[in-house]
């Protein structure tokens, strides 16, 4: 099921950046607004309108952090095993779990260890 998921997130997230997407949803506006002229835009016509461009929103917004928070994990596990393999402490693995008070310590001891080379 995850799997599966994964797939249908990343078709939706290509498809969603495809450049074709922008000229689709000009054509959509200009027929759908066509369509509320000839029905002289009733009040249920505004409150789908709003609906649907609400809900939309919200699922391209979700599959989005879904697709950057995977990506994100990615790159943290690269840098990781890149920090596991080279001469660097192996203090600075998963660095980004830290509090900020502990991170901010981690810079200023690199900083002070720049500036003293």
């Amino acid at each position: 099921m995850c799997w599966r998921f994964r797939q249908i997130s990343d078709l939706a997230v290509s498809s969603a950046g495809h450049r074709a997407v922008p000229v689709a949803l000009i054509a959509f506006v200009a027929l759908w607004a066509a369509v509320g002229l000839s029905f002289s835009f009733p009040r249920q016509w505004f409150l789908l309108t709003n609906m649907l461009g609400t809900l939309i929103i919200l699922f391209i917004l979700l599959l989005l952090q879904h697709s950057q928070n995977r990506d994100m994990m990615a790159l943290q596990t690269k840098l990781d095993e890149l920090i596991r393999s080279s001469r660097a402490g192996n203090h600075w693995i998963a660095a980004e779990k830290k509090d900020a008070d502990a991170i901010g310590g981690m810079r200023q001891q690199h900083h002070g260890q720049i500036s003293a080379n």
